[in-house]
């Protein structure tokens, strides 16, 4: 039996490649589900903006509504833990009122880790 010519047979290899990429999803998946949402804060200029308060919106069936807050460490980092989420919202605000867009965030897998680009407030 030519073993070669079995396993390129259509009906051999396309099962067989299928059943490759969903258990190497599936691998990523158990290595990537701890629900960490990073990133940084900068102003117009890039610099880092300590003590920003970035707020998490969560989407319910109408609207998006505030679900958690954390405040940007001296470098600017924050970072939000065991988001149990698909779709969400970040924003950025300073103590003097100025504030970033709001960054949607759209997972491809709950409680995806995700990095974040920059938030920047103007």
């Amino acid at each position: 039996m030519n073993w070669r010519r079995v396993l390129l047979h259509r009906f051999v290899f396309v099962p067989l490649a299928l059943a490759i990429l969903v258990g190497g999803w599936n691998l990523y998946i158990v290595y990537n589900d701890d629900g960490i949402i990073q990133g940084v804060v900068r102003d117009g200029s890039g610099a880092a903006l300590a003590g920003a308060t970035v707020i998490f919106f969560e989407r319910n069936s109408a609207y998006f509504e505030e679900r958690k807050r954390t405040i940007t460490d001296a470098k600017g980092a924050y970072r939000f833990t065991d988001m149990q989420i698909h779709i969400g919202q970040l924003e950025a605000r300073t103590a003097d009122g100025r504030q970033s867009q709001r960054r949607l965030l759209r997972l491809w897998f709950r409680a995806q880790n995700i990095d974040v680009a920059p938030l920047i407030v103007r």
